[in-house]
């Protein structure tokens, strides 16, 4: 009996420590798959702006994402002979994301700016819709103490490989990239290597505008964008002037080396102000179309050193200028043993419209006619760990512009300056 005893305390010993063991087992298998649940959705909380540039994120189990930089540039000008001081800038700008059902997000956009960069420069070209030479193109044209709502959309994808946007959106986030001259927040600091600035992008002078946008895959190395926005940007009278684009992206990797080659063409039926046309005198440019085709490409030569190219053609009878043309070298850190630093080297020129020079020849006795060069050239060093869409930058940068305005008799002169840029 005494052994039966034995045996039977002995069984049910067994018998509980296999069922420990067995939760104990289940437990562990649990919580590897909570981490690894875990891990995949940090991971989906890493924020992408329209160009495909990731905000540092901000973990969250909950499918919120959020992201954002501030920039601080102090910039000053050389060899002029006007009473220009150096300036100080600061920008900041967050975006929050959330999704919507399986295939939705909604995104808002906010920004604020301070300081409005080096003034009394020698004047330079201007577009419709602003000066697209500027030294600054991280600048709004707000300058207060105010946090604006820049963008706020919603973005559906009707089916795998067409996605739409449509609310207030960005037009310069869907149209000409290139991911070695397109952002001012890592990149070139001047306008004329941001974006081509012979484009008269629709909406407001900071390019923000209610519209929509679709963006359809038909092959894996292929993208086709269509968009329409109000032209002004100020949700009134929405469609009298209407801005018109579209794009087709090839993604290609001759010599097994990524590369990106964008051809667009855009039409803009009308503006609010003629102050920066071909002739402020005239106000049937109010009313007046104009319209142009580009080019953007960006291409690795090597596994360190890329090249980009970008160019566009609009009407002389409306802009200032009527072709502009860009090129430049990027450079990965690499190739010196700084892998998260980046080079860049840019130059462009931009050809007076025969209007615009008519009139300037007309209301000034002095004007010689020419062609605006432009160089740029910046180095970006990353502090610690950063990469290029996360952690703290400093980047040293030198412009010099030759003709500015396109007048031989303008002055030249230099655009020295200091960006730091902390993502988060």
């Amino acid at each position: 009996m005494r052994r039966f005893v034995l045996a039977l305390l002995a069984a049910g010993l067994a018998f509980t420590s296999q069922n420990v063991f067995a939760d104990e087992k289940k437990e562990l298998e649990d919580l590897r798959l909570r981490v690894g649940d875990l891990e995949k959705r940090i991971k989906d909380t890493e924020v992408v702006d329209e160009l495909g540039h990731k905000f540092h994120p901000i973990h969250s189990i909950y499918g919120l994402k959020i992201g954002g930089g501030v920039t601080i540039t102090a910039q000053g000008v050389s060899n002029t002979n006007t009473d220009t001081k150096g300036a100080l800038a600061l920008s900041a700008d967050l975006a929050l994301e959330s999704p919507v059902g399986e295939n939705g997000r909604a995104v808002v956009v906010f920004d604020i700016e301070r300081g409005a960069g080096p003034r009394n420069l020698p004047s330079l070209f201007a577009g419709p819709n602003g000066s697209p030479t500027g030294p600054n193109a991280d600048l709004e044209s707000f300058d207060n103490d105010s946090v604006h709502l820049t963008q706020i959309y919603y973005e559906h994808e009707i089916f795998k490989g067409l996605s739409v946007s449509v609310g207030q959106l960005d037009p310069t986030g869907y149209f000409d990239a290139n991911d070695f001259a397109n952002n001012e927040r890592a990149q070139f600091l001047a306008n004329i290597f941001t974006n081509n600035p012979a484009i008269e992008f629709g909406g407001s002078s900071d390019f923000y505008s209610p519209g929509i946008r679709a963006t359809y895959f038909p092959a894996e190395f292929m993208d086709i964008t269509l968009a329409a926005f109000e032209g002004n940007g100020d949700f009134t009278d929405s469609f009298d002037k209407p801005f018109l684009m579209a794009e087709l992206n090839f993604n290609l990797k001759p010599f097994d080396k990524d590369g990106h080659y964008r051809f667009y063409t855009w039409l803009r039926q009308g503006r609010d102000d003629v102050s920066a046309t071909a002739n402020p005198n005239d106000a049937d440019l109010a009313n007046a179309d104009n319209s142009g085709f580009g080019v953007s490409f960006d291409q690795f030569v090597t596994d360190t050193v890329g090249v980009w190219f970008r160019a566009g053609i609009q009407k002389e009878t409306v802009a200032q200028f009527d072709k502009t043309v860009s090129a430049g070298v990027h450079l990965l850190g690499d190739a010196f043993g700084r892998p998260s630093d980046r080079v860049g080297f840019g130059y462009g020129a931009t050809f007076i419209g025969q209007d615009y020079e008519d009139f300037l020849t007309s209301s000034d006795a002095g004007f010689s006619s020419g062609v605006e060069h432009y160089t740029e050239l910046y180095y970006n060093l990353a502090i610690s760990d950063a990469t290029d869409s996360t952690g703290f930058h400093i980047s040293p940068d030198i412009q010099y512009v030759a003709n500015p305005g396109g007048d031989e008799n303008a002055e030249d002169f230099f655009v020295y300056g200091m960006r730091l840029q902390a993502f988060f």
